[in-house]
C-alpha cells in the first residue's frame, strides 16, 4: 500500500517538524553566503485539507486548526511558519483560523527561505506524487525534482557547492510485509555516507514513535549515537493518547549539527503547542 500524506497533512507531527525546519532555515538567513537544501522525501508540497481523505481522519483539525483556534497564536508559533501558511491560503496571518485550507508541506516551507542564490532539491519515488509536486512550483533553476528515493542522493548530492547546507529526511517508514520499516536501516546506511561527504551539514531526521517498536526505537537509537558526527540533538514529541485510540501519536527528530540556540528556542515553543494539543 502506498503512503498518502493527504491522510495526516497539518497533523501534530506536521506542526512538529515545521516549527524545527523554519527554525533551521532562519538560521542559515544570518549569513549571506548561499546554501543549499535537500529534502529526501518531499510528497507532493502543499495539501488540501477539504479533501475527503483529510477530512476523513480529522487530524489537521486535531492538529493545526486545534492550535489556530487559540486567540494568541502568534504569540508563540514562529512568524515565518504562519506568513507561509498565510501566503498559500490568500489571507492575512490573522484570519489562517477562518480561512485556512492549504497546509504547506516542506518544500514549499524551503521554498520560501531559499534567495537568489541558495538551492534545492526535492526528492519523491512516488510517480504520481512527484507529477503533483512539479505542479506545485513554477520552473525556476534553484529548484530540482528527482523521481527517485531520496536516500540515494544521500551520497551522489553531497557535498553541496554552497558548503552550507540543510537535509531533511522524513521517510514513511512504511512496513509494507515487514515487522519492521526498512527506512530506520536506510536512515543509518545514509548518513555513514552523508557523514564521508558532508559532515558539518544541519541534518533533520524525523521519526514515529509508537509502542508496539520499542525494540527497534532502542536499536535504531544506539545506531544513530554510533555515528561520527559530534553533535546530535535528540528531541520528542508526545500529545498523549486515549484508550480507544490506535494512531501514532509521537514522535521525535534528531537535529545533527543543530544551529544555535535552537533547543532553547524549542523548548520555548514546543510545551505551549503541546499543552494546546493535549486539551
Amino acid at each position: 500500500m502506498n503512503y498518502h500524506h493527504i491522510y495526516h497533512a497539518g497533523n501534530f507531527a506536521d506542526i512538529f517538524k515545521h516549527i524545527i525546519l523554519a527554525l533551521c532555515l532562519e538560521k542559515f538567513h544570518e549569513k549571506p553566503t548561499p546554501f543549499f537544501v535537500l529534502d529526501t522525501h518531499a510528497g507532493i508540497g502543499k495539501y488540501n485539507l477539504s479533501d475527503e481523505k483529510s477530512v476523513k481522519t480529522s487530524e489537521a483539525d486535531e492538529g493545526i486548526k486545534k492550535i489556530l483556534r487559540e486567540k494568541n497564536f502568534a504569540d508563540f508559533l514562529p512568524e515565518r511558519y504562519l506568513r507561509i501558511l498565510a501566503k498559500n491560503n490568500h489571507c492575512e496571518i490573522s484570519e489562517l483560523p477562518d480561512k485556512l485550507n492549504i497546509y504547506t508541506g516542506s518544500p514549499i516551507i524551503i521554498k520560501d527561505y531559499l534567495r537568489r542564490d541558495d538551492r534545492a532539491i526535492f526528492a519523491e519515488l512516488n510517480r504520481e506524487d512527484f507529477l503533483q509536486l512539479k505542479k506545485n512550483f513554477a520552473g525556476n533553476p534553484k529548484f530540482s525534482f528527482l523521481n527517485d528515493d531520496g536516500f540515494n542522493f544521500l551520497k551522489s548530492k553531497l557535498p553541496p557547492l554552497e558548503k552550507r547546507g540543510l537535509i531533511i529526511i522524513d521517510p514513511a517508514f512504511e512496513k509494507d510485509q515487514s515487522k519492521i520499516s526498512d527506512d530506520y536501516r536506510k536512515i543509518i546506511d545514509g548518513l555513514e555516507e552523508a557523514y564521508k561527504r558532508f559532515a558539518h551539514g544541519v541534518y533533520l531526521i524525523w521519526h514515529p514513535i509508537i509502542k508496539s517498536d520499542e525494540e527497534t526505537l532502542k536499536q535504531f537509537y544506539q545506531k544513530i549515537s554510533e555515528l561520527k558526527f559530534s553533535k546530535v540533538f535528540h528531541t520528542t514529541f508526545d500529545i498523549g493518547s486515549k484508550p480507544e485510540e490506535t494512531k501514532m501519536h509521537a514522535c521525535g527528530m534528531f537535529i545533527i549539527n543543530a544551529p544555535w540556540q535552537l533547543e532553547e528556542k524549542l523548548n520555548l515553543i514546543l510545551p505551549k503547542v503541546l499543552q494546546i494539543l493535549k486539551s
